[in-house]
């Protein structure tokens, strides 16, 4: 199994992009906090994953045209259509949904080919996060005072994209691997859905995918396009909470990109960290996770990415990065944020070509 697996750093210096709401513990209930977690006594701002991949599925729609799954609500749940065949981000972004049809209980479950953290904040709370202190006045009578927080900081996160996954649908009776309804609960389901499974055999088989007894496989052109989609969509990264207020622009300042054969990512921790009020890169600690973890390094290549403007004292960290694990016979190409994510797309697009791909 192969994985395209990446770090990226957000550079958010007035933001408040992902809330916890209203504090209830306080009898004013007008301070609206930012999320947090607590890690070694110390509390960091987030923003949770959700979001993020809510981020990322809207950039997908806007600057790639991906039709995205509709949503329906039934009672207490919310489910898109989980058609990963005409609706890619069913694919990429799995999902699970379980309903009943007359007298029959229909699940399916996809366990997403896109793993991602939270984007967690760099600096902890007390050296990042701000109470704005303000007052509604727009209406008549006294102003009504509120406290927003919001952060300067740096955000991190990191993300794994099963290359094997997408475009490839299991029916296998193991949550997460019940993509699709078999042949024998197609025909005993209520008509409904099976004309929606009609609907999607045809559109498989209009497409050319190849349709087995426990799983089918969408072509390689369309998966290519999929999973190389994903990755450049990190370019035009856009979406967060609060905005209007805090205009913060969300695209990366800084990744990290490489494929690996297992589910590894080693750019998580450890390698882009804070220390006294300033950002550091340990470029031994990547030279070091590189060497060690090289024999699944496939191709044998790094890609580096980071904005002219951003962390310009990091500049020779990286040409050491260069230099070492060019020794070790790694290639590392170090260019901006758009050329990284760009060429390492065409790398991930590459996997699926007849001579790379393993299916």
């Amino acid at each position: 199994m192969r994985y395209a697996v990446g770090m990226i750093l957000i550079d958010a210096p007035h933001s408040a992009l992902n809330m916890l709401g209203i504090d209830e513990t306080l009898p004013e209930r007008t301070v609206t906090r930012v999320k947090k977690l607590r890690r070694g006594g110390l509390s960091y701002p987030y923003v949770s994953p959700q979001a993020w991949r809510y981020w990322w599925r809207r950039t997908l729609s806007e600057h790639f045209n991906w039709n995205l799954s509709p949503l329906s609500r039934e009672e207490k749940q919310v489910f898109t259509a989980a058609n990963p065949v005409e609706y890619p981000d069913d694919d990429v972004f799995g999902y699970m949904k379980a309903t009943k049809k007359g007298n029959v209980n229909i699940t399916v479950t996809r366990i997403s080919p896109l793993k991602n953290t939270p984007l967690v904040s760099l600096f902890p709370e007390r050296a990042s996060v701000t109470q704005d202190e303000g007052y509604a006045s727009r209406h008549e009578g006294d102003p009504v005072p509120y406290t927003q927080e919001f952060y300067s900081t740096i955000l991190k996160g990191a993300f794994s994209l099963d290359l094997d996954a997408v475009g490839r649908f299991t029916q296998i009776s193991k949550a997460g691997f019940k993509n699709l309804l078999s042949v024998e609960e197609i025909r005993e389901s209520p008509e409904e859905v099976r004309k929606e499974y009609e609907a999607m055999i045809e559109k498989a088989r209009e497409l050319k995918a190849e349709i087995k007894e426990k799983e089918w496989i969408m072509p390689k052109e369309i998966r290519k396009k999929r999973a190389s989609d994903t990755i450049r969509a990190l370019r035009y990264l856009f979406g967060g909470a609060k905005q209007t207020q805090y205009l913060t622009d969300v695209t990366p300042k800084f990744v990290i990109l490489a494929i690996f054969d297992g589910g590894i990512n080693p750019f998580i921790s450890g390698i882009v960290y804070e220390e006294k009020g300033e950002v550091k890169f340990d470029s031994e600690a990547l030279i070091s996770r590189m060497r060690e973890f090289s024999g699944i390094l496939n191709p044998k290549k790094l890609f580096i990415g980071k904005d002219e403007g951003f962390m310009k004292e990091w500049d020779n960290e990286i040409t050491r990065v260069e230099e070492s694990l060019s020794k070790e016979g790694i290639d590392v190409e170090a260019s901006t944020v758009g050329d990284a994510l760009e060429n390492f797309a065409k790398k991930v697009g590459a996997y699926y070509e007849p001579t790379n791909a393993q299916s």
